[in-house]
């Protein structure tokens, strides 16, 4: 049995997956331009990817890719905060961060945890084969949209770790449950990982526009109605 956090983010991914089949996108297997190191994730993912590898006997394989990620500016303000800052009617801009060398858990253009695979990973596509360097084409409402339920996982992993995946995944890996990484890595590889992340947000709200809600308001809705046990997700979420 999963935990309840974990059975809820499924729920979303799944709530997701429902949604979106309208879209004709140019997405095909070996297809991995956008596989980047700029992705972010919650813990929650993170621990989901966890389970897989130990469930594979992967350790060393993980411990190896994480070795690989490369220098770039982390993240210090997440969807959540963005979101706040914007509703607060603040001057932000989106930070300019990651780094667009291949995801090292890429073999032979496929990824080796797909079907784990974190949300910022599932919501990327696009409607024409991307090319090195060019940007994907999606309409705008997909993108409301993704980023809405990015802060729904954000909320729902609220006060634990948030960041670039490979930093989390490191950072995780001192878990009780993942102690043999502490022969696999270097001593100092878990801490400087950790410094690298920042904390989960509570969501302040939707950044929407009102004729988005049309297309959105169905996901949001499939998302916070649906039920775990006697419970929908809204009242988890909202600690009922």
């Amino acid at each position: 049995m999963l935990p309840l956090k974990e059975e809820i983010l499924h729920g979303i991914y799944d709530a997701f997956a429902e949604w979106s089949p309208g879209l004709t996108l140019a997405c095909k297997k070996n297809c991995a331009v956008c596989c980047t190191q700029n992705v972010t994730i919650t813990a929650i993912e993170g621990e989901v990817i966890h389970r897989l590898i130990r469930e594979n006997g992967c350790e060393l394989w993980l411990a190896e890719s994480l070795q690989k990620k490369e220098t770039t500016n982390r993240p210090r303000m997440t969807t959540n905060d963005f979101a706040g800052a914007c509703l607060q009617g603040e001057n932000v801009q989106p930070e300019q961060y990651g780094n667009m060398s291949p995801c090292p858990f890429l073999e032979d253009g496929c990824c080796r945890i797909y079907e784990v695979r974190p949300f910022s990973c599932r919501c990327f596509a696009s409607e024409q084969r991307c090319l090195s360097g060019t940007s994907a084409l999606l309409p705008e409402y997909y993108l409301s949209a993704s980023t809405a339920v990015l802060q729904i996982i954000e909320h729902l992993g609220q006060g634990e770790y948030w960041g670039n995946m490979l930093d989390v995944l490191a950072a995780l890996c001192d878990l009780p449950e993942n102690r043999k990484y502490a022969t696999l890595l270097p001593a100092s590889f878990v801490d400087q990982s950790r410094v690298q992340l920042v904390k989960a947000k509570p969501l302040p709200g939707f950044l929407l526009l009102e004729d988005e809600m049309g297309k959105i308001a169905p996901l949001v809705d499939a998302i916070f109605l649906r039920k775990v046990g006697e419970k929908t997700v809204e009242s988890i979420l909202n600690g009922r």
